[in-house]
């Protein structure tokens, strides 16, 4: 059974914030010129819509695939669910769904917006992701034709969203501001700076973090990019201060070695308890230990959740504790303990 995997990796120049960032999101939403939003078509006009669009992405020079999701394997539908190649919100309104052959970009048609186009890729790489997606989108509204106003930009169905219809988010980790209870006031300070902070996971302990712009109106693209990157360069200057000032502590460090100890001698462990050692090791690497391949530690955020494990992997629902601590014993089988001082 095919899959598509988010987040791809791509052959690249390596970024600053790689160290920083899990993975980049960039997505477009977009709407055909003359026609309601999804919300207020029937279904008659949702598949007419869809055909048109359908009818004019397969004249495009990509190597592509078109599904209804209506008729997919259901274990399909839920991997992409748990690896964020689809939303619920798709699931509830829209049917059709085009990809490219090589995952690098994903059109969900009749969202809540008639075209979504996006991508996940690991680390920090969105001047390239937009470029490849802006490219593609434009290629679409030479054959199709896109609600625009010359003053406010490209209408959508939410407000956040008009102008530019460009979202960039990032999944980063923010232990360090989460273990020095600082998280509240960076959200606070972030949302004056128009940024939205949402945990990855309610419930969840770790400091794993969306970051993304709440407004797309009133700049261009290339300075939104200039200026997201700008501002994840100073979060990733306080988080580390944040983890000095932490770690820096005895008592503080030596609790985190032992929690290291303990979940090396666990034989189970939940998804949400993952999350958190993924977090306090990521926050640890190469200053306090050396995590031999973080990229497949970091990459466990989206593939050991329950759903990925028992859809994708076919591990029964009894076993799923067992299989992940598994994949993160592997993860960091090689990490070794630096010799610090404090």
């Amino acid at each position: 059974m095919k899959f598509i995997e988010f987040p791809k990796k791509q052959a690249r120049k390596k970024n600053s914030l790689d160290s920083f960032v899990f993975s980049s999101r960039v997505r477009i939403a977009r709407n055909i010129e003359g026609l309601k939003f999804p919300l207020l078509l029937n279904e008659s006009e949702k598949s007419a819509l869809e055909e048109k669009i359908c009818r004019e992405v397969r004249n495009l020079p990509y190597s592509m695939e078109v599904e209804n999701i209506d008729e997919m394997e259901r274990e399909r539908v839920m991997v992409y669910l748990s690896n964020h190649v689809m939303t619920q919100e798709f699931l509830k309104r829209g049917k059709i769904f085009v990809y490219d052959a090589k995952g690098d970009w994903v059109l969900l048609l009749n969202e809540d917006d008639h075209i979504k186009a996006f991508s996940i890729e690991e680390g920090c790489n969105t001047k390239s992701m937009y470029t490849r997606l802006s490219r593609l989108v434009g290629e679409i509204e030479e054959r199709v034709g896109f609600a625009f106003d010359e003053k406010y930009g490209y209408l959508t169905s939410s407000i956040l969203n008009v102008g530019t219809g460009l979202r960039l988010s990032f999944l980063v980790n923010l232990f360090g501001m989460v273990a020095t209870k600082k998280i509240e006031l960076f959200v606070e300070a972030a949302g004056k700076m128009g940024y939205s902070v949402l945990s990855f996971s309610e419930g969840s302990d770790s400091g794993l973090f969306f970051l993304y712009n709440i407004y797309s109106l009133g700049i261009s693209e290339e300075a939104m990019i200039k200026e997201q990157e700008e501002f994840l360069n100073h979060v990733y200057s306080f988080e580390i201060e944040a983890r000095e000032e932490y770690f820096s502590k005895k008592e503080d460090l030596e609790l985190s070695f032992e929690e290291i100890w303990e979940m090396r001698h666990k034989e189970k462990v939940d998804f949400q308890n993952t999350l958190y050692y993924i977090s306090l090791l990521d926050a640890l690497n190469k200053k306090h230990v050396l995590v031999d391949d973080i990229s497949k530690l970091r990459n466990m955020v989206y593939s050991s959740s329950d759903d990925y494990l028992h859809f994708r992997n076919h591990i029964e629902k009894e076993a799923l504790d067992s299989a992940r601590m598994n994949l993160l014993k592997n993860a960091c089988s090689f990490m070794k303990y630096k010799r610090v001082e404090v």
